[in-house]
């Protein structure tokens, strides 16, 4: 007689915990799956399968860690897995023949798409990776929202497939109040709905600049008028009335706002007055671009208002979107598949600016792979549409030099090289003090000093991010801020004292020893 097989009423509390996440609720009959899955596999009545997972990650926060971590108590009770730690497999373990790619502690590891792995070339890798780690859970992210693409690649390697949602705007509001709520602060609700409805990542900073200031105030209550002030949309009409008639920026005058960067203004003001001179003269001339420099250097922003130059000067006909890319998002996984990639993605971005960071990652000493490709494809692209977009190659300075080296194709198209110096300390101060000036902050004026030297610590290391750095810190000391003067209860909601950023500078240190994580652009 075969044995009836249930979840019991911790298994059933645990898997309860999706509730209080956003975009995880519809993976709970496959979690209760999976631990009937096991008991079957326990007492030898199912011979296939894994517990590896492919997870369609559609959010546009972390919320991938939590969710595991859930899924791991649920599996550590069931035996499943000896202990809940969690760790990413690098990309750079793929090309070390997986020399400790993890800490081998951890029961479940996740492999992310975000970090450009090229799993149809790694698959090989992966079987042996798996193969080596029998008794572990491999979850593969998919970020790149294509249906069906990663299981495909996978094959056997995973056999349950889960997902993540976009949060929506009753996610949204349930998150507001449970907020409210867990602060002890009372709230009206009339305006909320309108409040709630913004990026997740504006709002989650939104309320806490509320609940500091019902906090500090000492009153725990947060108005309508309160809500209205922090709303995606504008405050009163004579605000919003007042806003329409403001005229918008000229990307020259974007381009003045930019920190340092004075050799780079004077070469777009000349590359600018070429391109329309020889309009003019009916020769029009490429318009593809290099950019090399380290990454932080601004190299992002100034694409971003070459797109916006070009439009305004007439010189692109405007419409195409500023689309910027990793050099490996033009790589196929399949045969076929990198000419359509590449195809669609410049056609995206037809009468604007497509941006691909990294390009020279598409450099591979393997003749007739992917790569080569994706750069055939990319070049004649670049020759087809040369009156239509700006295409911008972006990376490091060595690594740039040696793909133009290796492909005259892309040399003999690319109209301008410009190369992004990294900021002094004074310039990445400059920085930070724009953005104190945009969000408000004030910053106390026995700060600089600090903050120069740090700057200065900071740049000798091997992996500075100019103002991405600054950026980054600035969030830091933001978080300090805030706990300061909920602890405090300091009536001077907007300062920035040398003790916060002290803090954030403590934190900042701690967290090399563990950290190591690549963003594209700045």
């Amino acid at each position: 007689m075969s044995t009836k097989y249930y979840l019991d009423s911790e298994d059933k509390k645990i898997i309860d915990e999706l509730d209080n996440l956003f975009g995880v609720i519809q993976n709970k009959e496959i979690l209760k799956n999976m631990v009937l899955f096991s008991k079957l596999k326990n007492n030898n009545e199912l011979t296939f399968g894994n517990y590896n997972i492919i997870i369609d990650n559609y959010s546009s926060y972390n919320i991938l860690e939590d969710y595991l971590k859930i899924c791991a108590k649920l599996f550590v009770k069931n035996n499943i897995i000896p202990n809940n730690k969690i760790s990413y497999l690098e990309r750079s373990s793929m090309s070390n023949n997986f020399e400790l790619p993890f800490d081998p502690t951890s029961s479940i590891i996740i492999i992310s798409n975000k970090n450009y792995f090229d799993l149809g070339r790694d698959l090989k890798s992966l079987e042996n990776l798996l193969k080596s780690f029998p008794g572990k859970i491999f979850v593969f992210e998919n970020i790149n929202y294509k249906e069906g693409k990663l299981d495909a690649i996978l094959g056997n390697l995973a056999t349950w497939k889960m997902s993540i949602e976009k949060i929506s705007l009753d996610d949204k509001l349930m998150y507001c109040k449970n907020v409210f709520e867990n602060n002890n602060i009372k709230f009206q609700e009339k305006e909320l709905s309108n409040f709630a409805d913004q990026p997740f990542w504006k709002l989650q900073n939104n309320i806490t600049q509320l609940i500091v200031n019902s906090k500090a105030d000492e009153s725990n209550f947060i108005s309508n008028d309160m809500l209205k002030k922090f709303s995606k949309g504008t405050g009163s009409s004579v605000k919003s009335e007042r806003k329409q008639v403001i005229k918008l920026e000229s990307a020259k005058e974007d381009m003045e706002k930019l920190i340092g960067l004075d050799n780079i203004k004077s070469d777009l003001n000349k590359i600018l007055n070429y391109i329309k001179l020889n309009k003019k003269r009916g020769n029009m001339p490429t318009l593809h671009m290099c950019f090399t420099g380290n990454p932080g250097t601004g190299k992002t922003s100034v694409a971003r208002i070459i797109g916006k130059l070009f439009s305004e000067e007439k010189i692109l006909s405007g419409g195409g979107e500023f689309v910027e890319v990793h050099g490996r998002d033009l790589v196929g996984q399949f045969v076929g598949w990198t000419a359509i990639q590449v195809h669609d993605i410049v056609k995206k971005a037809l009468g604007g600016v497509l941006f691909i960071d990294e390009a020279y990652s598409l450099v591979n000493d393997r003749k007739g792979g992917f790569e080569d490709e994706a750069i055939a494809t990319l070049i004649k692209e670049m020759e087809d549409h040369r009156d239509e977009i700006c295409i911008i190659l972006a990376g490091y300075t060595n690594e740039m030099n040696d793909l133009l080296e290796k492909n005259p194709g892309f040399k003999s198209r690319i109209q301008f090289t410009i190369n992004f110096p990294d900021y002094s300390s004074e310039e990445l101060y400059s920085i930070f003090l724009g953005l104190c000036k945009k969000e408000k902050y004030i910053l106390n004026k026995n700060c600089k000093n600090m903050l120069i030297d740090n700057f200065e610590k900071a740049k000798k290391e091997n992996d500075f991010g100019n103002g991405r750095y600054v950026r980054n810190l600035f969030e830091k000391i933001k978080f300090e801020q805030a706990d300061r003067i909920i602890k405090t209860k300091c009536k001077n909601l907007n300062l920035i004292t040398k003790k916060d950023i002290n803090n954030a500078l403590f934190l900042e240190n701690s967290s090399k020893i563990t950290t190591n994580k690549r963003i594209i652009g700045f």
